[in-house]
């Protein structure tokens, strides 16, 4: 068995030479120099593996590949943080410095190449009708025979046509649309851009929904316990027919007050009487007087306590009521004041889709790049060429004639 690549030709040849001649004698037959033999094997190597591959991608290239446009948007995902929060107040929206939001970059370049964002190309770019513009290029007119007619297929296109790029060390994200028209290119990137802007919006509202949630539901049961606590209040007062026990109490110890200076007087008199005139007139009056002041002071004091209808109960009943209406208030304070910091913490977490560079109608098709790939084929193909070159360590010797 022959082991060089052109051995079978060599074999032809012999087969050839011992090939009898018409007289019935052999004779070998007149064959090319080697050296000729070898170039003309080598033209047609050159020709089949590099020549003729090259002048089919030109006749696809030239006569069937679609221009394609690319249109180039580039944003930053930002983010504001508590490093220019005021010392004693709240931070607006727009106050404090903006960080770089990594997580957020990477969740959105994952849903610029997923398949809502190609399901929003199709609603709302026309990606269907984009690709109906190829101009029956075979490899990238949808549906087609070589594309397919799935949806899955329909993706793979879609990747083929954008490409995000994230620069993890500037933080910017460049989106790079192709169309067949500058107008289309432009337009999907367009697309994309607004649904990366509304899917960041809708991640900060789940994420404020989702830290504003307990503090929220703390202050609506801390405004429930406070509406509680003053309608238990209010019963009270009304039932009491009194608005604040206390102060009644301080009135009635006033008023035991002012009797106790009036029967201390009032005994001084009697007493003055007696040692001045033992049997004056005045003294049955001054006594029935001072009888009549203590009395009202007992009847006073047993109105505060010791009694079915003393200010005592009522009093402690009062100051519990205040006590859980005092407690309900604070703290509902307290919980609207976590709920208003949550609010600050989730302004200040919210992240921002800024654009560097807006999505622009090119002037002119960057792709295909005809010359490129048909100087990258014709050099595979001398490389091809080269790595299965004939070689001549086993070839055998021709006899001369």
């Amino acid at each position: 068995m022959p082991e060089a690549p052109d051995a079978w030709s060599d074999l032809v040849e012999l087969v050839e030479l011992s090939r009898p001649s018409p007289a019935g004698t052999f004779a070998p037959a007149p064959s090319p120099p080697p050296r000729q033999h070898r170039l003309r094997r080598l033209a047609v190597r050159v020709l089949l593996l590099a020549v003729l591959p090259a002048l089919i991608a030109a006749g696809y290239l030239y006569g069937f590949a679609a221009d394609r446009y690319a249109s180039e948007a580039r944003f930053v995902v930002r983010k504001a943080n508590a490093l220019g929060r005021p010392a004693g107040g709240s931070l607006l929206p727009d106050e404090g410095a903006k960080g770089l939001g990594s997580d957020d970059s990477y969740a959105v370049r994952d849903f610029l190449l997923s398949r809502d964002a190609l399901r929003l190309a199709i609603d709302q770019g026309g990606f269907r009708t984009v690709l109906g513009r190829s101009g029956g290029d075979p490899f990238w007119s949808f549906p087609g025979r070589l594309t397919g007619r799935t949806d899955e297929q329909l993706y793979k296109l879609y990747q083929s046509m954008v490409t995000i790029d994230y620069d993890s060390g500037s933080g910017v994200t460049t989106l790079k649309v192709q169309g067949f028209r500058p107008e289309d290119a432009r337009d999907t990137a367009v697309v994309l851009m607004q649904g990366a802007e509304n899917l960041l919006n809708r991640l900060n509202e789940r994420a404020r929904a989702d830290s504003l949630r307990v503090a929220e539901g703390e202050v609506a049961r801390s405004r429930a316990q406070a509406r509680a606590a003053e309608q238990q209040l209010t019963d009270f007062r009304n039932r009491e027919a009194v608005i604040d026990p206390t102060l009644l109490a301080k009135t009635v110890l006033d008023t035991i007050a002012a009797l106790s200076l009036q029967s201390v007087e009032t005994a001084a008199q009697i007493d003055i009487a007696r040692q001045a005139s033992p049997n004056s007139p005045q003294i049955a009056p001054l006594s029935a007087r001072l009888r009549a002041l203590r009395a009202q002071m007992q009847q006073e004091r047993a109105s505060l306590a010791g009694g079915d209808r003393s200010f005592a109960p009522r009093i402690a009943e009062y100051e519990q009521l205040v006590l859980e209406r005092d407690f309900a208030e604070r703290s509902l304070l307290s919980a609207m004041a976590v709920l208003e910091a949550g609010r600050m913490d989730a302004l200040r977490q919210q992240a921002y889709l800024e654009r560097v560079v807006e999505p622009r109608a090119a002037d002119e098709a960057l792709y295909p790049h005809r010359p490129r790939w048909i100087a990258g084929i014709f050099a595979a193909g001398l490389a091809l060429v080269w790595l299965f070159r004939p070689t001549t360590a086993g070839a055998p010797a021709h006899p001369r004639a």
